[in-house]
């Protein structure tokens, strides 16, 4: 039969008000894993989300009791990911930013026996501060070079003692207590979030910002692309289209042959390339009907001109590289929106 609220701990009704009273204010109600994660760890974390978000750790009970409590709507979604060791974490923050924030965020804990290392974890050259004894013969067997400097050990040169994806033995993991040395890394895991009405998991919140970026960075250059070629004009694209309908005005009257002063430069240009490539033509049905020498500055002036930049390639080339810029700042944009 269930207890009347009169038989209930006072704590425990204090704590399921505060609780309930903390879903309803917040901007975003969070979940977060906190399994493995010693008192002290936990605090460094709470210090480095001073301004950001709380950390409210409490029993499961009584955290389910204060999402109904709070009678926010569909908040009782969160329900089912209540189990195992987690907290609650209320924070004004959007859910993406929160979560992108606790996974750059670590802090460091003991190895523990039996533990499989993420990463390669050193012992550096270090003043062990311990007297000479048997603990030099336990460095030693552990593989740790030392010696006694200045009566102490010291330990003689930075020394890989377990490598990543190797199992810590009891031993090392012993020695590394007795070093003062905390290997293993800790972070919240953020597994369930509820920001506007709307429940988030984990993997809602696992966002690729170089994928989406690219994407952001795709979608512009078409739109881009796309407005310049219906001539939509905005700010962006009038000299884009302005440019694009001088390159084809120039390129169309140096190809039907209408004279304009201002292509005079063009028009000897072209005529030039094109007695040049006339002069290849006949050398390779005739090579007597034309001198050596000509044959060979025909042969250079094609290769160059083949290589070369026409002036309405470095405008497009000049154009195109101002469009990189733009890109690049709203990419700049975008990235801050995630914090």
């Amino acid at each position: 039969m269930r207890k009347r609220d009169s038989e209930v701990p006072q704590w425990k009704i204090d704590e399921v008000r505060s609780l309930a009273q903390s879903i309803k204010k917040s901007k975003m109600v969070g979940i977060v894993q906190v399994e493995g994660i010693k008192t002290k760890q936990l605090q460094g974390i709470r210090n480095s989300l001073r301004g950001k978000a709380i950390i409210r750790k409490a029993r499961n009970t009584l955290m389910v009791r204060a999402l109904k409590e709070s009678r926010v709507k569909e908040i009782d979604e969160m329900v089912p990911y209540i189990r195992g060791s987690v907290a609650f974490i209320f924070s004004e923050q959007d859910p993406y930013s929160l979560g992108k924030f606790l996974s750059e965020n670590k802090t460091y804990a003991p190895a523990k026996g039996g533990q499989v290392s993420p990463k390669d974890i050193v012992v550096p050259a270090m003043n062990t501060g311990v007297a000479p004894g048997p603990f030099i013969s336990e460095l030693a067997a552990l593989k740790i070079p030392a010696r006694v400097k200045g009566g102490v050990i010291h330990v003689t040169e930075d020394t890989v003692v377990v490598r990543a994806g190797e199992v810590i033995s009891n031993a090392m993991a012993q020695m590394l207590s007795r070093l003062k040395i905390e290997p293993m890394e800790v972070r919240l895991n953020l597994i369930a979030a509820f920001a506007d009405g709307t429940l988030l998991t984990s993997k809602d919140l696992q966002i690729d910002l170089h994928a989406i970026f690219e994407e952001v960075l795709s979608a512009h250059k078409d739109a881009l692309n796309l407005a310049v070629n219906i001539v939509y004009i905005t700010p962006e694209t009038v000299t884009l289209i302005l440019t694009k309908a001088d390159m084809e005005a120039k390129s169309l009257a140096l190809n039907v042959g209408f004279f304009e002063p201002e292509l005079v430069l063009q028009f000897i240009a072209k005529a030039n390339a094109e007695s040049f490539t006339l002069v290849v033509l006949l050398a390779e049905k005739n090579p007597e009907a034309v001198p050596s020498e000509i044959i060979a500055q025909a042969r250079a002036q094609t290769e160059f001109t083949a290589t070369s930049h026409t002036p309405s390639t470095d405008v497009k080339k000049a154009e195109e590289e101002k469009e990189e810029k733009k890109e690049e700042e709203s990419v700049t944009g975008l990235a801050g929106l995630f914090g």
